[in-house]
């Protein structure tokens, strides 16, 4: 997905009027212009972006973690995280069925922009809402790309829009708030920066006349605690958790909450109950829409 969506954004907006069989010509001027700024903003924030490829076990406990936070009432405090990159850029491990998201999520001061971003065999879809948040609070943004399917007839309201988009937006957010705290804590995730394209193959394509980019994709995994967090997400209902606490040691998973300050923290995962600790051996599905 990466490659389709630095390309696509390097001809936007062309790439889209081609797609879409659309004269210029036909277009107002203020449409135009806003189509074209769109397209160099998005540029410009894809230069500086961090790339974060999430793999699928570290994926599964982000969103389990994402969900909670959701649901303890967290996500009007995301705002109040320092991400550890101004722009970001999330992709997880193409699902085997349904559509692949990507999320952009960048940060102005106490300000969260998120776009997101879907692919599927048909191609590569651009987001048409962008989502601002600041504290508690959530304004959804038209994107130029919206504004053109209105211009050209398309039957795209913004419910449709926010009910693909949404729900998908803060699962993103809470994975990138999640993700930077928890970089903070030693075992929990692990990170390894490589190169998106090797240099050998940066030499050959400037020899034929193209230039590749010199970016870096941040590979995330879990680490050590990040796999108990996982194993005791993924254990026993909380009913038989009691009974089991009273028989032998087992890892209890980890979790936010909100700290004296106002902001959030985290606590690890840990051990309860007595007696050795009997590891097991547990398969993990992806979360698939």
């Amino acid at each position: 997905m990466l490659a389709s969506l630095l390309d696509f954004y390097h001809r936007y907006p062309d790439i889209l009027l081609y797609l879409k069989s659309i004269d210029r010509a036909s277009l107002s001027s203020n449409l135009l212009e806003s189509l074209n700024a769109h397209g160099q903003r998005q540029r410009e924030i894809f230069d500086v972006a961090q790339v974060y490829q999430i793999d699928e076990h570290a994926e599964v406990m982000l969103r389990n973690l994402s969900a909670q936070m959701q649901r303890d009432g967290l996500d009007g405090m995301f705002s109040n995280v320092r991400l550890p990159f101004p722009a970001m850029l999330l992709t997880v491990p193409e699902p085997n069925v349904g559509e692949w998201p990507a999320a952009l999520i960048t940060q102005d001061d106490d300000t969260l922009y998120t776009q997101i971003y879907l692919a599927s065999k048909g191609g590569l879809f651009p987001n048409l809402l962008i989502f601002k948040s600041k504290g508690a609070s959530v304004e959804i943004l038209h994107s130029p790309t919206f504004a053109l399917s209105q211009a050209i007839g398309e039957h795209v309201t913004e419910d449709a829009a926010i009910k693909q988009e949404k729900s998908l937006c803060f699962d993103f957010l809470a994975i990138a708030v999640g993700m930077s705290i928890l970089f903070e804590h030693k075992a929990m995730l692990e990170k390894e920066e490589v190169a998106i394209y090797p240099r050998a193959e940066r030499r050959r394509a400037q020899k034929s006349g193209r230039t590749l980019p010199n970016k870096s994709i941040i590979k995330v995994k879990l680490g050590e605690l990040g796999k108990h967090q996982l194993e005791a997400t993924s254990g026993e209902s909380k009913e038989n958790e009691e009974v089991t606490s009273k028989r032998r040691a087992h890892w209890v998973q980890g979790h936010f909450m909100r700290n004296r300050a106002g902001g959030i923290s985290w606590r690890n995962p840990h051990i309860r109950g007595a007696g050795p600790l009997l590891e097991q051996e547990r398969h993990i599905s992806s979360y698939q829409e």
